[in-house]
């Protein structure tokens, strides 16, 4: 067993330096962060980091989808007993976002393969940047993960446009990518060792607990509705009370019904949100006659979220019944969840130990990048507590501490993945299987 990693051997200023850097990058007055996917921002962010891996003298190239891949060589690429290691997360954020989501887990990456100078490095290591993980532009995350999986075609993104009526699809072109031409990359993914993925918790177990490590084992699914709830527009003041169908009052309603449907459910992993209510043609002397409701429904267990998803149903014919409203629900998107590999996950523990850290195996309510490579390949992800579990706002913070615990364990897990002896591993397999014959 390796010893801990001391902070010394974390080249810490040279960290601090360039996640400051590469933060500063669509940082607005009020200190948030607007880099949204495909943006100047975003575009100048992948552009800094390619520089600071060239300068590092790593491999740099960009996919069909816009993503960023980092490659440092070690001295068996190309055997086939020795296939890549891979890892991964996003540098794209919400609107008003916060420095860590995404970034934290690129720039520890990053820094851990910079971290392999002059130690022995027997397999290479990949780190691909995604892009589009957040939906906040196009309505659609995980984009560039989705298009390596096959979980989204060139074809289909035509569909998803921004506020200014810009398709994913034209913006990838007009960046000079293919989302169509994505073979060679697919490949290389689906013949790695395995993925592996930081990220801070964006939750406030691992605080709460004072515990420096969470092990994700499951990644919960959104299952995404848009509903339409139309009623009738009238004067305010001229339509009688008893005359009225508001489409608001019929959709506040629902609103609640969403919450409640998933305080119900909670014991079964289930979490429920109505995000985001446009109200068409609003005015204060209008009774509003059409609304729409975006539904973000997540779960663990396919068949919880698919009774949830009917329950829901039932309340919004209910409502719109009784308030005498039309209401048209579309679909936005159905995920799948997903488990993650128990031997990768094996690997993350097996390196806290010799650095002191305590872990814990937990659940992923987000949706992650990993979600997707875990079915190209065996994938793993751990995350790092935040301040207060506060996320997705400017107000996110992570403590240097936990920083540096987290790049601790993915620089001890590099140096052991990486010389992890070929024999050894098939003789461990071989003791497994028949342990499992003899059972």
């Amino acid at each position: 067993m390796m010893r801990g990693i001391s902070v010394q051997q974390l080249k810490w200023e040279q960290y601090q330096a360039d996640f400051a850097a590469l933060s500063a990058i669509g940082q607005n007055a009020d200190g948030g962060v607007d880099r949204l996917a495909y943006t100047e921002a975003d575009q100048e962010a992948h552009g800094l980091l390619a520089q600071m891996a060239e300068a590092a003298g790593f491999e740099v190239k960009w996919d069909g989808a816009g993503n960023l891949w980092i490659t440092r060589r070690g001295t068996d690429d190309g055997h086939a007993d020795m296939p890549p290691l891979l890892l991964g997360s996003h540098m794209d954020s919400v609107p008003d976002g916060g420095k860590y989501d995404g970034l934290l887990g690129v720039m520890t990456a990053f820094h851990a393969m910079r971290l392999l100078d002059g130690m022995p490095q027997r397999r290479t290591v990949t780190l691909i940047v995604f892009r589009c993980e957040e939906s906040s532009r196009f309505n659609c995350a995980t984009v560039g993960s989705k298009l390596l999986a096959e979980r989204l075609t060139g074809e289909m993104l035509k569909g998803y446009v921004d506020k200014a009526g810009v398709s994913l699809y034209d913006e990838i072109k007009k960046l000079g990518g293919n989302p169509d031409n994505l073979y060679a990359e697919r490949n290389y993914i689906k013949n790695a060792f395995g993925f592996i993925e930081m990220h801070i918790e964006q939750g406030p177990v691992l605080e709460e607990r004072h515990t420096d490590i969470g092990i994700v084992g499951h990644i919960a699914a959104p299952y995404r509705l848009r509903i339409t709830v139309e009623g009738t527009a009238a004067h305010s003041g001229a339509c009688p009370m008893g005359s009225r169908n508001d489409a608001l009052t019929g959709a506040a309603e629902m609103i609640l019904a969403v919450e409640k449907l998933g305080r119900q459910y909670a014991d079964k992993r289930i979490v429920a949100t109505v995000g985001k209510c446009d109200v068409i043609n609003e005015a204060i002397n209008i009774v509003p006659g059409h609304v729409e409701l975006y539904v973000d429904i997540r779960g663990i267990e396919k068949d919880v979220i698919a009774e949830v998803v009917t329950k829901l149903h039932e309340e919004l014919n209910r409502i719109a019944m009784e308030r005498k409203l039309k209401i048209e629900p579309a679909i936005l998107g159905q995920e799948q969840p997903v488990k993650l590999d128990d031997d990768m996950a094996e690997l993350l523990v097996e390196q806290c130990v010799p650095n002191r850290l305590t872990f814990l195996h937990m659940v992923s309510g987000a949706g992650h990048d990993t979600m997707y490579m875990a079915g190209l390949t065996r994938a793993t992800m751990f995350f790092v507590p935040c301040d207060k579990g506060i996320s997705h706002n400017k107000k996110e913070a992570v403590s240097d501490e936990a920083v540096q615990n987290g790049l601790k364990l993915m620089y001890s897990v590099l140096l052991r993945i990486c010389n992890l002896d070929p024999e050894e591993e098939k003789e461990k397999a071989e003791m497994q299987r028949r342990f499992m014959e003899a059972m």
